[in-house]
């Protein structure tokens, strides 16, 4: 009876320790506030996306292709 009573209560200390350790994480989290869940979004931040967007596409460097990649078949 001796060392089912040692493994019931290591494994009771252990389920313990684990749910303290996630509680504890969980309220951390929640005081902290480590990761953002809501992002405020405004009217200036969307312009400088449309902006960033449009430079970009003007970068674009057009390339002509008169051979497709691939294995050819010619070899």
């Amino acid at each position: 009876m001796g060392l089912e009573r040692t493994v019931f209560r290591i494994l009771f200390l252990g389920t313990l320790s684990a749910l303290l350790v996630a509680v504890g994480i969980r309220l951390l989290d929640a005081v902290a506030g480590r990761r953002r869940r809501e992002v405020h979004v405004t009217a200036k931040g969307l312009e400088r996306v449309a902006e960033v967007s449009d430079a970009n596409e003007t970068d674009l460097i057009e390339l002509e292709r008169t051979v497709l990649p691939g294995i050819s078949i010619r070899s």
